[in-house]
């Protein structure tokens, strides 16, 4: 563990920050509500967004315009998603740290490099990039963290703040906000509470950005674990899923995310909750679409899924 060494910070900390999505909204919102940012420790001299254009492809997606307009801060918009068109730009800034959190792309080492110091505080984390990941790393690296951790059936996870580096999700962890997960948790819910934590976590990162003193401790990469990509077509329910898998699939796939889906004589239907199972009768069932549901023979029994359209009740 890198152990903090207080002295006196001659200029605030710049901070230039990146992001496209509710998450690094509410990270950024809680640094800019930090005494950190009030008291003059830390200013902003820039914020980067992900081009309206590409909104449609990115779940959760925020434009950073109504934050920068609220503090007064520049801000461009950008389709390039490592940022190399933007190096010489995030350069002038002269950054002690780059934040890049909700952002689908990693960033190659040119970029990484930029954020630097000259008080000799690269030992004790004096500047840097970083990013934040919710899932209790070096578990669960990767991609789609929120709807892997409801199919997985995980009871609790974190949000970690991390340094960033060129492999994904791999740097040294500064902190861990933890989260429980409930039994009946769906993407939605969880989405919700992890935004507000992004919220807390950057509140709380402000103060190490300000003394630009950030301790960290290393991953162990022996315990990793790797999440990998989802697709739409993912969220298919077939007839060799349990009622239990099933369930699962529904609820990780709410919110934001695209809907789980079953698909009956070529048409698709979006499911937005699993209602009663009952067993299979002694002869062959076929799944049936009525008004507002589909009841769907499935591996131990059939189960009545509530379109997304419907009304959900319980």
């Amino acid at each position: 563990m890198t152990q903090p060494v207080t002295g006196h910070v001659p200029e605030p900390s710049r901070v230039v920050c990146v992001t496209g999505h509710e998450f690094g909204i509410r990270a950024f919102e809680g640094i800019l509500s930090s005494p950190a940012f009030l008291d003059g420790r830390i200013e902003v001299p820039l914020l980067i967004g992900l081009d309206a254009e590409l909104a449609g492809g990115t779940v959760g997606y925020r434009s950073v315009q109504p934050l920068a307009t609220e503090y007064g801060i520049p801000h461009v918009f950008t389709t390039d998603g490592r940022l190399t068109s933007l190096a010489d730009t995030i350069r002038e800034c002269r950054p002690h740290y780059l934040l890049v959190i909700g952002w689908s792309r990693l960033v190659p080492p040119e970029v990484l490099a930029i954020p630097g110091g000259d008080d000799g505080s690269s030992d004790r984390g004096g500047f840097g990039c970083i990013g934040m990941h919710p899932t209790r790393l070096p578990f669960g690296r990767g991609q789609a963290p929120i709807p892997w951790t409801i199919i997985k059936g995980l009871d609790n996870t974190a949000l970690s703040v991390f340094f960033l580096e060129a492999g994904a999700d791999t740097g040294s962890v500064i902190a861990q906000h933890e989260l429980d997960v409930h039994p009946r948790e769906t993407a939605s819910s969880l989405f919700h509470r992890i935004a507000a934590t992004h919220f807390t976590a950057g509140m709380e990162l402000a103060a190490g950005l300000g003394r630009r003193e950030i301790p960290s401790r290393p991953q162990d990469p022996a315990t990793a674990t790797v999440w990998g990509k989802r697709r739409p077509a993912d969220g298919e329910i077939t007839a060799a899923m349990s009622s239990a898998e099933i369930d699962a699939l529904v609820r990780a796939l709410l919110g934001p995310y695209p809907r789980a889906f079953v698909t009956i004589e070529g048409r698709s239907h979006q499911i937005g909750a699993v209602g009663s199972v009952r067993p299979i009768g002694d002869h062959t069932e076929a799944a049936v679409v009525a008004a507002d549901r589909v009841h769907f023979p499935c591996r131990d029994g059939v189960v009545t899924l509530l379109l997304a359209t419907s009304k959900i009740t319980r």
